[in-house]
């Protein structure tokens, strides 16, 4: 007797190969049978010839504390998602001693564009150790699988205090940060996350603290993982490290290292390509370089006060009070200085100025409901004024309750699809649980299969579904899953192949203390199961006993993906 039968499904394994008609078995929550099940079970589902797949595994979120308070790590479950990693970029929220655990969270809210009241409301705090951690997750349960990179800001946080984000470590301060490292993986971290990333400034805009690091705390870092059989090195660069540095951290652990963020930039054509022919040429010669990349176009939606990704601009002012934003805004000078930082060569603005790709989302006036959905650029030219003045007049006028929305990257497919094709990219990216208020990319996958694959014809869906399943699960170490295999854990998701798509950004205000954040939806997915337990039917998540797994353990040996073909060339 089986426990569930999902008959008359085309089964896709997540390896790629064609998809099959059939049924698929599960037992115990593994996959016990896909083919002609003729067994019984205790549950039984129709699939009505729609598409049984791997759920997808979302290699770059920031549930880190949602989890503490959000066993579901919502939207995940709901888009397809049942195994995600935190701790990405070395943002996380573990260790916390608590002399600085109100830093560690402020400057998590700052860096990832979240609500630090929310936080504050929301996060338990009844844990000190990166292990004490892992412990609270499982004590109170996950939907989704769950991994856990080591986070490098905190490391230096822990340590150093406020002045982790002012100077380098010294010998004792680097000897105990490695400590830490050394303990997070001995309690089951997949690895460790950090940031050299220009744009990433913490409370009070100092740079978060991995900023600081130097190349030699980098060396001492990765050396960690050349002690065990298991661990990924996953870092945010910017100018200050590339491609080369991440194959000298490569060729130090023994283990796979990864590059974000990779997306197409308008104004540096160049740039992305630059970086997966780089890489790629890594695996040529035998290390396990990857890139993490966006399948779809990168949008942040915000009010002028919480303006998150021009405050990492030059003289974009750093404060949120309504009464200074309003006198700096008004200023002519303000407005010239900006125009020419909008005009300005450097590489780490991703706002150039491209008006047409800022549309107005919100009018916080019923007078002007009718500008919403247009762009400022096609308004300011309609009232023949300059598109900065407009834009800011806008938001003046309506007391900064105007949201704008700023597309930025990934804007040109044909720049995009490359880096799509390519197995050293990872797709991910989702930043899912951070920026609530700005974005919500965590149903890439969806976009995926259905933009990607079945309107633009990239590739297969078999293909399709790989790149998000197995490819991760294989490059990261995550055991028995991403496949559809019998022996492997019934981790899957049910969806119409011809209506399976993502919605436009919905607001809701139900994150702790009454947060914001923005959502999306996915017509035609139809469920989601995690270790062959459903946790979402469609519409709503389930209320279950949380079948997800805090994953500790991990596949030792290096990956597959991109290498064999890549040395064969290469030779």
């Amino acid at each position: 007797m089986h426990d569930l039968i999902i008959r008359n499904a085309r089964i896709a394994d997540g390896l790629g190969n064609p998809l099959i008609e059939g049924d698929l078995a599960v037992k115990d929550g593994r996959v016990v049978a896909v083919g002609e099940v003729t067994a019984d079970a205790r549950e039984s589902v129709d699939a009505g010839g729609m598409v049984l797949a791997p759920g997808v595994i979302d290699l770059h979120t920031h549930y880190d504390a949602q989890l503490t308070w959000d066993q579901t790590a919502s939207p995940a479950g709901a888009l397809g998602v049942t195994t995600v990693v935190v701790g990405n970029c070395g943002f996380g929220i573990a260790p916390a001693p608590p002399a600085h655990r109100d830093a560690i969270l402020a400057n998590l809210a700052e860096v990832e564009g979240m609500s630090l009241a929310s936080l504050k409301a929301g996060t338990d705090t009844n844990y000190e150790s990166f292990g004490e951690y892992l412990d609270l997750l499982k004590r109170k349960g996950v939907y989704p699988n769950v991994a856990v990179l080591a986070s490098h800001t905190v490391f230096r946080t822990a340590v150093m205090g406020d002045e982790g984000s002012t100077r380098t470590a010294t010998a004792d301060e680097l000897a105990q940060i490695v400590a830490l490292f050394r303990e997070a993986m001995d309690a089951g971290a997949v690895g460790l996350g950090s940031s050299s990333n220009e744009n990433h400034r913490g409370a009070g805009g100092f740079p978060i603290a991995s900023r600081l690091a130097d190349d030699d705390e980098f060396r001492a870092l990765v050396s960690v993982l050349a002690d065990y059989d298991h661990g990924v090195f996953m870092a945010t660069f910017g100018e200050a490290h590339g491609i080369p540095f991440l194959e000298e951290m490569t060729e130090l652990s023994g283990r796979p290292g990864f590059y974000a963020p990779m997306f197409y930039y308008s104004h540096q054509p160049e740039r992305a390509a630059t970086i997966m022919a780089q890489a790629e040429a890594a695996r040529g010669r035998g290390l396990p370089v990857y890139t993490q990349g966006s399948c779809q176009p990168l949008s942040l939606s915000f009010t002028l006060d919480r303006a998150y990704v021009l405050k990492a601009m030059e003289h974009w002012p750093a404060t949120e009070d309504y009464g200074e934003l309003r006198e700096i805004f008004k200023d002519p000078g303000f407005r010239d200085a900006f125009r020419q930082t909008l005009a300005s060569a450097n590489s780490q603005h991703v706002f150039k100025g491209r008006w047409d790709w800022v549309p107005i989302t919100i009018a916080g006036l019923e007078k002007n409901k009718d500008l919403e959905g247009r762009t400022v650029a096609e308004v300011a030219a309609e009232r023949n004024v300059d598109p900065l003045d407009f834009f800011l007049d806008l938001s003046l006028e309506e007391d900064f309750a105007t949201k704008y929305t700023f597309y930025l990257l990934n804007m040109e497919e044909d720049g995009v699809a490359p880096l799509l094709l390519n197995d050293g990219t990872l797709i991910s990216l989702s930043d899912a649980g951070a920026h609530n208020s700005l974005l919500c990319d965590a149903g890439y996958a969806m976009y995926l299969f259905g933009h990607w694959s079945r309107d633009k014809g990239l590739f297969d869906l078999a293909t399709a579904i790989r790149k998000v399943t197995s490819d991760p699960a294989d490059t990261f170490g995550i055991v028995d899953r991403g496949q559809l295999t019998p022996g492997a854990w019934a981790d899957m998701i049910l969806f119409d192949p011809d209506t399976i798509s993502i919605t436009k950004m919905e607001r809701h205000f139900d994150l702790p203390a009454g947060g914001e954040r923005l959502l999306r939806r996915a017509p035609g997915l139809k469920g989601t199961w995690v270790n062959g337990v459903q946790v979402f039917d469609g519409e709503n998540y389930l209320e279950v006993e949380a079948p997800g797994e805090v994953l500790t353990t991990f596949a030792s040996g290096l990956p597959t993906l991109g290498m064999g073909a890549n040395r064969a060339a290469a030779e």
